[in-house]
Order: structure tokens, then sequence, then C-alpha cells
């Protein structure tokens, strides 16, 4: 899942209801796109306690991402303007990104 990783960064992830969950490192990973490119995300913390993957919709704009959300979809899009998913929004009105992760190959 991860290219690299960096596991001297520590931390938590603090919710909304105060519980936190700690960071045990920061790496990129690399995606695999609909389309079949590869797209690397950096600065994505290693959290093995937690059960789902959440993006933070404010790092992704810090990296020049585009959020689009308009008609009860969100669009996500590079920093070359390329989409990289477009998910619609569930009935809990959340935005279930279904990524998958390409495992580092040695050659």
């Amino acid at each position: 899942m991860f290219v690299d990783m960096d596991e001297s960064v520590k931390g938590n992830v603090v919710f909304g209801d105060s519980s936190k969950v700690p960071i045990k490192g920061r790496g990129t990973i690399q995606i695999r796109l609909k389309n079949g490119s590869q797209q690397l995300i950096s600065d994505v913390y290693y959290v093995p306690d937690m059960t789902s993957n959440i993006l933070s919709l404010g790092q992704l704009m810090e990296k020049n991402y585009e959020v689009h959300m308009v008609n009860r979809q969100m669009e996500l899009l590079n920093e070359k303007r390329q989409l990289l998913a477009r998910v619609p929004m569930s009935r809990n009105r959340m935005f279930t990104l279904n990524i998958q992760t390409e495992m580092a190959k040695c050659l």
C-alpha cells in the first residue's frame, strides 16, 4: 500500500467526539484510477487502528487538488485537473470513495 513511509512521524487523529487514534507513520500511497493510470498521494498518515480510511479535503486542496460538490455528487480532480473520482452522496450524507491501492514492486 505505501510506496514509502517515515515511521518516526507520530501523533493522533482526533475526532469530533474528542476520541483519538494514534498515527504510526506518514508516507506516500499509489492508487490506480478507473482509466488504469496511477497517481501518487503524499503525506498520508498510517493509522492502523482505524477501520476506515479518511481523506482531508483541506489537505487535498493545499496540494492543489480540486473538490467539487454539486448535484449530490463529489468530484475529485488532481493538480492537472484530471478526474480522479466521481462519487454519489450516500443516504447518510457521506461520500464513500473506493480507491484501489497498488502494491510497491521491486525489480
